[in-house]
Protein backbone atom coordinates (compact mmCIF):
# COMPACT_ATOMS: atom_id res chain seq x y z
CA UNK A 1 0.00 0.00 0.00
CA UNK A 2 1.32 3.37 -1.19
CA UNK A 3 0.75 6.12 0.55
CA UNK A 4 -0.03 9.73 -2.10
CA UNK A 5 -1.41 12.80 -0.88
CA UNK A 6 -1.16 14.75 -3.94
CA UNK A 7 -3.73 16.84 -5.36
CA UNK A 8 -4.95 15.62 -9.10
CA UNK A 9 -4.47 17.95 -11.61
CA UNK A 10 -7.89 19.37 -13.08
CA UNK A 11 -8.72 17.86 -16.02
CA UNK A 12 -9.22 19.84 -19.61
CA UNK A 13 -12.51 19.19 -21.59
CA UNK A 14 -14.06 20.87 -24.69
CA UNK A 15 -17.69 20.30 -26.20
CA UNK A 16 -18.70 21.09 -29.52
CA UNK A 17 -22.36 22.61 -30.30
CA UNK A 18 -23.49 21.58 -26.88
CA UNK A 19 -25.11 24.14 -23.68
CA UNK A 20 -22.98 24.45 -20.90
CA UNK A 21 -24.38 22.96 -17.22
CA UNK A 22 -22.75 22.76 -14.23
CA UNK A 23 -23.52 18.74 -12.99
CA UNK A 24 -22.15 16.60 -9.87
CA UNK A 25 -20.65 13.13 -10.66
CA UNK A 26 -21.01 10.01 -8.59
CA UNK A 27 -18.73 7.41 -7.95
CA UNK A 28 -20.98 4.67 -6.35
CA UNK A 29 -24.48 3.31 -7.34
CA UNK A 30 -28.05 1.97 -6.66
CA UNK A 31 -29.60 -0.14 -9.43
CA UNK A 32 -33.40 -0.53 -9.70
CA UNK A 33 -33.97 -2.70 -12.59
CA UNK A 34 -36.73 -3.15 -15.34
CA UNK A 35 -36.83 -5.17 -18.97
CA UNK A 36 -34.45 -6.50 -21.33
CA UNK A 37 -32.71 -7.56 -24.80
CA UNK A 38 -29.25 -9.42 -27.21
CA UNK A 39 -26.44 -9.44 -30.59
CA UNK A 40 -23.42 -10.60 -30.75
CA UNK A 41 -21.32 -8.02 -29.99
CA UNK A 42 -18.23 -9.32 -32.58
CA UNK A 43 -20.52 -9.40 -35.21
CA UNK A 44 -20.08 -6.49 -38.07
CA UNK A 45 -21.60 -3.40 -38.10
CA UNK A 46 -23.60 -3.90 -40.77
CA UNK A 47 -24.95 -6.85 -39.32
CA UNK A 48 -26.17 -5.79 -36.48
CA UNK A 49 -27.87 -2.46 -37.83
CA UNK A 50 -29.53 -3.24 -40.51
CA UNK A 51 -31.43 0.26 -42.30
CA UNK A 52 -35.15 0.82 -40.89
CA UNK A 53 -37.32 3.66 -42.05
CA UNK A 54 -35.85 7.07 -43.07
CA UNK A 55 -38.66 8.86 -41.62
CA UNK A 56 -38.10 8.63 -38.28
CA UNK A 57 -36.60 12.13 -37.26
CA UNK A 58 -35.62 13.77 -33.96
CA UNK A 59 -32.14 14.99 -35.19
CA UNK A 60 -29.71 14.18 -37.96
CA UNK A 61 -28.06 10.72 -37.36
CA UNK A 62 -24.13 12.12 -36.70
CA UNK A 63 -21.74 10.94 -39.20
CA UNK A 64 -19.86 7.89 -37.38
CA UNK A 65 -16.11 10.23 -37.72
CA UNK A 66 -18.28 13.47 -36.27
CA UNK A 67 -16.61 14.48 -32.80
CA UNK A 68 -19.43 16.81 -31.26
CA UNK A 69 -16.86 16.82 -27.54
CA UNK A 70 -13.52 15.65 -26.53
CA UNK A 71 -11.88 15.32 -23.20
CA UNK A 72 -8.07 14.27 -22.90
CA UNK A 73 -7.51 12.12 -19.51
CA UNK A 74 -5.21 12.12 -16.64
CA UNK A 75 -6.48 8.90 -14.96
CA UNK A 76 -3.89 7.26 -17.54
CA UNK A 77 -0.56 6.48 -17.79
CA UNK A 78 -0.50 8.41 -21.24
CA UNK A 79 -2.35 11.73 -19.35
CA UNK A 80 -3.06 14.30 -22.14
CA UNK A 81 -1.73 11.95 -24.79
CA UNK A 82 -4.90 9.86 -24.87
CA UNK A 83 -8.19 11.60 -26.12
CA UNK A 84 -11.57 10.45 -26.08
CA UNK A 85 -14.43 11.43 -28.47
CA UNK A 86 -17.82 11.58 -28.45
CA UNK A 87 -19.07 10.54 -32.07
CA UNK A 88 -23.06 10.65 -31.38
CA UNK A 89 -25.93 9.93 -29.14
CA UNK A 90 -28.51 8.18 -31.31
CA UNK A 91 -31.78 6.79 -30.33
CA UNK A 92 -32.69 2.97 -31.95
CA UNK A 93 -35.31 0.96 -32.74
CA UNK A 94 -37.12 -0.82 -29.78
CA UNK A 95 -36.33 1.84 -26.61
CA UNK A 96 -32.45 1.40 -27.08
CA UNK A 97 -29.73 4.28 -27.49
CA UNK A 98 -26.57 3.97 -28.85
CA UNK A 99 -23.83 5.89 -27.91
CA UNK A 100 -20.26 6.19 -30.09
CA UNK A 101 -17.02 7.04 -28.73
CA UNK A 102 -13.39 7.24 -30.28
CA UNK A 103 -10.33 7.04 -28.71
CA UNK A 104 -7.10 8.67 -29.86
CA UNK A 105 -3.93 7.52 -28.78
CA UNK A 106 -1.15 10.90 -29.51
CA UNK A 107 1.65 8.98 -27.96
CA UNK A 108 4.58 6.93 -29.64
CA UNK A 109 3.96 3.54 -28.22
CA UNK A 110 1.06 1.18 -28.74
CA UNK A 111 -1.98 1.78 -25.21
CA UNK A 112 -4.08 -1.13 -24.13
CA UNK A 113 -7.34 0.57 -22.58
CA UNK A 114 -7.47 -2.44 -21.08
CA UNK A 115 -10.74 -2.61 -18.17
CA UNK A 116 -10.10 1.62 -18.44
CA UNK A 117 -13.79 1.92 -19.53
CA UNK A 118 -15.00 -2.36 -18.85
CA UNK A 119 -17.19 -3.22 -16.28
CA UNK A 120 -15.72 -5.90 -14.05
CA UNK A 121 -13.13 -7.98 -15.82
CA UNK A 122 -14.34 -6.99 -19.70
CA UNK A 123 -11.59 -5.42 -21.50
CA UNK A 124 -11.01 -3.09 -24.35
CA UNK A 125 -14.66 -2.64 -24.30
CA UNK A 126 -16.95 1.32 -22.83
CA UNK A 127 -19.02 -0.85 -20.92
CA UNK A 128 -18.55 1.07 -17.75
CA UNK A 129 -19.36 4.41 -19.70
CA UNK A 130 -23.05 5.39 -18.24
CA UNK A 131 -25.41 8.28 -18.81
CA UNK A 132 -27.07 11.31 -16.74
CA UNK A 133 -30.80 12.19 -17.05
CA UNK A 134 -30.77 15.53 -15.62
CA UNK A 135 -34.55 16.61 -16.49
CA UNK A 136 -35.67 13.17 -15.02
CA UNK A 137 -32.58 12.85 -12.04
CA UNK A 138 -31.51 9.12 -13.26
CA UNK A 139 -28.23 7.46 -14.43
CA UNK A 140 -28.13 4.93 -16.91
CA UNK A 141 -25.88 2.13 -17.36
CA UNK A 142 -25.24 0.15 -20.12
CA UNK A 143 -27.08 -2.64 -21.11
CA UNK A 144 -25.30 -6.88 -20.26
CA UNK A 145 -26.07 -9.29 -22.35
CA UNK A 146 -28.02 -12.47 -20.90
CA UNK A 147 -24.08 -14.01 -20.54
CA UNK A 148 -23.04 -10.88 -18.18
CA UNK A 149 -21.30 -9.32 -20.91
CA UNK A 150 -22.28 -6.23 -22.41
CA UNK A 151 -24.08 -5.08 -24.98
CA UNK A 152 -21.00 -3.49 -27.16
CA UNK A 153 -18.55 -4.03 -29.25
CA UNK A 154 -14.87 -4.29 -28.57
CA UNK A 155 -11.30 -3.72 -29.38
CA UNK A 156 -8.90 -5.90 -30.42
CA UNK A 157 -5.88 -5.02 -28.78
CA UNK A 158 -3.87 -2.10 -27.49
CA UNK A 159 -4.53 1.28 -29.69
CA UNK A 160 -0.94 1.82 -31.61
CA UNK A 161 0.53 5.21 -31.12
CA UNK A 162 -1.24 7.80 -33.69
CA UNK A 163 -3.76 5.83 -34.17
CA UNK A 164 -8.03 6.40 -33.55
CA UNK A 165 -10.19 2.87 -32.39
CA UNK A 166 -14.07 3.35 -32.38
CA UNK A 167 -16.49 1.50 -29.43
CA UNK A 168 -20.15 1.99 -29.18
CA UNK A 169 -22.37 0.96 -26.65
CA UNK A 170 -26.30 0.32 -25.99
CA UNK A 171 -28.42 2.18 -23.24
CA UNK A 172 -31.76 2.15 -22.24
CA UNK A 173 -33.03 4.95 -24.20
CA UNK A 174 -34.99 7.95 -22.30
CA UNK A 175 -38.26 9.56 -22.53
CA UNK A 176 -39.02 10.93 -26.01
CA UNK A 177 -39.08 14.36 -24.30
CA UNK A 178 -35.17 14.52 -23.65
CA UNK A 179 -33.28 15.98 -25.80
CA UNK A 180 -29.92 15.47 -24.69
CA UNK A 181 -27.67 13.82 -21.91
CA UNK A 182 -24.51 13.91 -19.87
CA UNK A 183 -21.91 11.31 -20.70
CA UNK A 184 -19.43 9.94 -17.96
CA UNK A 185 -16.34 7.80 -18.03
CA UNK A 186 -13.83 6.22 -15.36
CA UNK A 187 -11.00 7.93 -17.15
CA UNK A 188 -12.41 11.98 -17.99
CA UNK A 189 -14.41 14.60 -16.57
CA UNK A 190 -17.91 14.29 -17.27
CA UNK A 191 -19.33 15.59 -20.96
CA UNK A 192 -21.98 17.70 -20.24
CA UNK A 193 -25.10 18.05 -22.55
CA UNK A 194 -24.74 16.24 -25.24
CA UNK A 195 -27.26 16.29 -27.91
CA UNK A 196 -29.69 12.71 -28.76
CA UNK A 197 -30.04 12.08 -32.80
CA UNK A 198 -32.06 9.38 -34.22
CA UNK A 199 -30.68 6.56 -36.59
CA UNK A 200 -32.72 5.07 -39.21
CA UNK A 201 -31.49 1.68 -37.90
CA UNK A 202 -32.58 -1.16 -35.54
CA UNK A 203 -31.20 -4.11 -33.22
CA UNK A 204 -32.59 -7.38 -32.48
CA UNK A 205 -34.03 -6.89 -29.49
CA UNK A 206 -33.69 -10.27 -27.05
CA UNK A 207 -32.48 -11.99 -24.21
CA UNK A 208 -30.51 -8.78 -22.52
CA UNK A 209 -30.48 -8.24 -19.17
CA UNK A 210 -32.90 -6.20 -17.22
CA UNK A 211 -31.90 -2.46 -17.79
CA UNK A 212 -30.37 -0.82 -14.32
CA UNK A 213 -31.57 2.95 -14.29
CA UNK A 214 -30.53 4.59 -10.82
CA UNK A 215 -32.39 7.47 -9.38
CA UNK A 216 -30.29 10.59 -8.57
CA UNK A 217 -30.39 13.21 -5.72
CA UNK A 218 -27.31 14.29 -5.70
CA UNK A 219 -23.75 13.08 -7.23
CA UNK A 220 -20.03 13.68 -6.33
CA UNK A 221 -16.87 11.60 -8.57
CA UNK A 222 -14.03 13.37 -6.28
CA UNK A 223 -12.69 13.95 -3.12
CA UNK A 224 -13.00 17.03 -1.65
CA UNK A 225 -10.44 19.63 0.34
CA UNK A 226 -10.46 16.89 3.51
CA UNK A 227 -10.81 13.88 1.70
CA UNK A 228 -13.96 12.49 1.19
CA UNK A 229 -16.71 12.19 -1.35
CA UNK A 230 -20.34 10.89 -1.23
CA UNK A 231 -22.83 9.02 -3.42
CA UNK A 232 -26.71 9.74 -2.53
CA UNK A 233 -30.14 9.15 -3.60
CA UNK A 234 -33.24 9.64 -2.21
CA UNK A 235 -32.82 6.95 0.21
CA UNK A 236 -29.25 6.47 1.14
CA UNK A 237 -26.14 7.75 1.76
CA UNK A 238 -22.27 6.67 1.04
CA UNK A 239 -19.41 8.51 2.79
CA UNK A 240 -16.24 7.61 1.46
CA UNK A 241 -13.10 8.65 3.17
CA UNK A 242 -9.70 8.68 1.91
CA UNK A 243 -7.41 5.74 3.73
CA UNK A 244 -4.54 8.05 2.76
CA UNK A 245 -6.10 11.03 5.33
CA UNK A 246 -7.24 8.50 7.70
CA UNK A 247 -3.85 6.13 8.22
CA UNK A 248 -0.49 6.20 8.00
CA UNK A 249 0.83 3.73 5.12
CA UNK A 250 0.14 -0.09 5.85
CA UNK A 251 -0.92 1.15 9.29
CA UNK A 252 -4.71 0.46 10.93
CA UNK A 253 -4.78 2.68 13.43
CA UNK A 254 -6.36 6.01 12.90
CA UNK A 255 -3.98 9.19 13.10
CA UNK A 256 -4.67 12.35 14.46
CA UNK A 257 -6.32 13.53 11.24
CA UNK A 258 -9.02 11.42 11.39
CA UNK A 259 -11.09 12.41 14.64
CA UNK A 260 -12.58 15.86 13.20
CA UNK A 261 -13.40 13.75 9.60
CA UNK A 262 -15.34 10.89 11.19
CA UNK A 263 -16.68 13.57 14.32
CA UNK A 264 -18.68 15.00 11.37
CA UNK A 265 -19.99 11.37 9.79
CA UNK A 266 -21.08 10.65 13.58
CA UNK A 267 -22.85 13.42 13.34
CA UNK A 268 -24.52 12.84 9.92
CA UNK A 269 -25.62 9.19 10.85
CA UNK A 270 -26.91 10.98 14.23
CA UNK A 271 -29.61 12.85 12.15
CA UNK A 272 -30.30 10.28 10.15
CA UNK A 273 -33.05 7.67 10.71
CA UNK A 274 -31.03 3.97 9.61
CA UNK A 275 -30.62 1.47 12.28
CA UNK A 276 -27.84 -0.21 10.59
CA UNK A 277 -24.35 1.40 9.32
CA UNK A 278 -22.45 -0.66 6.86
CA UNK A 279 -18.29 -0.05 6.86
CA UNK A 280 -15.92 -1.04 3.80
CA UNK A 281 -12.49 -1.21 3.67
CA UNK A 282 -11.19 -1.31 0.27
CA UNK A 283 -7.27 -1.02 -0.88
CA UNK A 284 -5.47 -0.75 -4.52
CA UNK A 285 -4.22 -3.35 -6.17
CA UNK A 286 -0.43 -2.74 -4.22
CA UNK A 287 1.25 -6.20 -2.93
CA UNK A 288 -0.98 -9.44 -2.58
CA UNK A 289 -4.30 -9.77 -0.91
CA UNK A 290 -2.79 -11.91 1.78
CA UNK A 291 -2.16 -8.70 2.75
CA UNK A 292 -4.84 -5.98 1.84
CA UNK A 293 -7.73 -8.14 2.58
CA UNK A 294 -6.74 -8.42 6.48
CA UNK A 295 -5.48 -4.31 6.34
CA UNK A 296 -8.62 -3.19 4.42
CA UNK A 297 -10.76 -4.82 7.25
CA UNK A 298 -8.76 -3.90 10.06
CA UNK A 299 -8.90 -0.27 9.07
CA UNK A 300 -12.90 -0.93 8.80
CA UNK A 301 -12.72 -2.03 11.52
CA UNK A 302 -11.32 0.79 13.45
CA UNK A 303 -13.04 3.61 11.31
CA UNK A 304 -16.70 1.30 12.96
CA UNK A 305 -14.80 1.05 16.82
CA UNK A 306 -14.81 4.97 16.56
CA UNK A 307 -17.80 5.89 15.00
CA UNK A 308 -19.75 3.57 17.81
CA UNK A 309 -18.26 5.80 20.63
CA UNK A 310 -19.38 9.11 18.74
CA UNK A 311 -22.64 8.30 17.92
CA UNK A 312 -24.97 9.48 20.56
CA UNK A 313 -28.39 7.85 19.00
CA UNK A 314 -28.51 4.11 20.09
CA UNK A 315 -30.10 1.04 18.18
CA UNK A 316 -27.60 1.14 15.57
CA UNK A 317 -25.93 -1.91 14.04
CA UNK A 318 -23.00 -2.02 12.25
CA UNK A 319 -21.84 -4.33 9.28
CA UNK A 320 -17.85 -4.47 8.82
CA UNK A 321 -16.47 -5.66 5.32
CA UNK A 322 -12.72 -5.58 4.18
CA UNK A 323 -12.39 -6.22 0.32
CA UNK A 324 -8.80 -6.10 -0.49
CA UNK A 325 -8.19 -4.68 -3.95
CA UNK A 326 -11.65 -6.34 -5.48
CA UNK A 327 -13.63 -3.41 -5.95
CA UNK A 328 -11.53 -0.34 -7.55
CA UNK A 329 -13.42 3.04 -8.02
CA UNK A 330 -10.20 4.06 -10.44
CA UNK A 331 -7.86 2.95 -12.45
CA UNK A 332 -5.03 1.42 -10.26
CA UNK A 333 -2.26 2.06 -12.98
CA UNK A 334 -1.92 5.93 -11.99
CA UNK A 335 -1.35 7.17 -8.87
CA UNK A 336 -3.88 9.07 -8.28
CA UNK A 337 -6.11 6.10 -9.26
CA UNK A 338 -4.83 4.17 -6.49
CA UNK A 339 -5.46 7.13 -3.95
CA UNK A 340 -8.80 7.19 -4.66
CA UNK A 341 -9.30 3.26 -3.73
CA UNK A 342 -7.73 3.56 -0.79
CA UNK A 343 -10.73 4.07 0.38
CA UNK A 344 -13.37 3.35 3.61
CA UNK A 345 -16.94 3.76 2.89
CA UNK A 346 -19.12 4.63 5.27
CA UNK A 347 -22.97 3.50 4.05
CA UNK A 348 -26.44 4.07 5.68
CA UNK A 349 -29.95 4.85 5.52
CA UNK A 350 -31.05 8.50 5.35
Amino acid sequence: MEKNKKTIDPRKITQVGTRRKTLPILTSLLLIATSGCVINPDAPQSEINPPDSPDQTQQEPQPENEIIATSITTATSLGENLEIHINSLERLENDLLRLRISVTNNSDEPFDLGTGLAQGTERHTAGNISLIDEENQQRYMSYKQSDGGCFCNSLEGPISGGSTESLWVIFPSPPEGVESLTVTTPLTPPFLDLPISRATESIENKNLEEPEVLDLTSISDSLGEDQTGRTENSEEVSIILSSDVLFDTNKSDLNDEAQEILEQVAREIDDADSSVVSIDGHADNTGNETINLPLSRERASSVESTLREMITREGIDFNVEGHGSADPIADNQTKEGRERNRRVSVTFEK
